[in-house]
């Protein structure tokens, strides 16, 4: 069955990368019994930490126009992540931004619980600090044991040096190499190519090559009913998608 990846959480319904992002995906995972992936954007804070970020800086989501890799942990925590969305009503956990290991525990203690949920984390590039990224990303997997083909945790980047260099350090780890705007299937080391929906709509036949040459498709963001039921039928492995809700319903029916 198609996996679905809720993209920066459940995004269309709560702010992008908050708690109550990851939260709500964790219980749409239970209440449907399942399986679920929670993909965040990992940049590094002022005091090293990996934090779940999509942009450099904080001007679209926190109206602050400085990059997160000047703030600490504890000044990020206090930039207003969520109220761009949803207005001065914003929830404590609706405003909060998270760190990687936040992120990982939510994952922990909901498997602890037996909901099949797992993390997808995209390093991004370019960033000040290159391939530190996947190293401090492959420590903190190393810190949970996290390091075998069944750890709940997948790794994307659309930089092949960074796919290459977190392949070299926990090989076993799942991982896919986002693409975009060029397809390209010779050389890629990850199991999976992520591509963006634009490329499948103009070259559906890119699923067919892609599984031909031994990789999982994985198709980024599908959010459109219509969409979704065309990337079901040309046979997607997975389908990330900022309603999940949607996406899990569609490939159930």
């Amino acid at each position: 069955m198609t996996l679905v990846i809720a993209h920066r959480g459940w995004s269309a319904r709560q702010p992008e990368q908050s708690r109550a992002a990851y939260v709500a995906a964790i219980d749409l995972a239970a209440r449907t019994g399942r399986r679920l992936g929670l993909e965040c954007d990992t940049h590094f804070s002022a005091d090293d930490q990996l934090i779940c970020l999509h942009d450099l800086d904080l001007a679209r989501t926190g109206g602050l126009p400085v990059e997160a890799r000047d703030l600490t942990v504890a000044q990020l925590k206090a930039v207003d992540v969520g109220s761009w969305l949803v207005g001065p009503e914003a929830t404590a956990d609706q405003r909060e931004l998270i760190t990687v290991p936040e992120l990982f525990d939510l994952v922990a203690e909901a498997r602890g619980r037996g909901v099949d949920v797992f993390a997808v984390v995209e390093t991004k590039h370019p960033n000040p600090c290159g391939t530190d990224v996947e190293r401090a990303l492959a420590g903190l997997l190393q810190e949970r044991g996290w390091v075998g083909a069944d750890a709940p945790v997948r790794m994307i980047s659309f930089d092949p040096e960074a796919v290459h260099v977190f392949a070299g350090l926990l090989p076993d780890v799942p991982r896919s190499q986002l693409q975009f705007p060029a397809e390209i299937l010779d050389g890629v080391e990850a199991p999976a190519i992520s591509p963006w929906l634009g490329m499948v709509r103009r070259r559906p036949e890119l699923v067919r090559r892609a599984h031909e040459a031994g990789l999982e498709v994985h198709v980024w963001t599908v959010n459109d009913p219509a969409d979704i039921a065309f990337c079901l039928d040309l046979g997607v492995d997975a389908i990330t998608s900022d309603r999940p809700d949607l996406a899990l319903q569609l490939v159930a029916g």
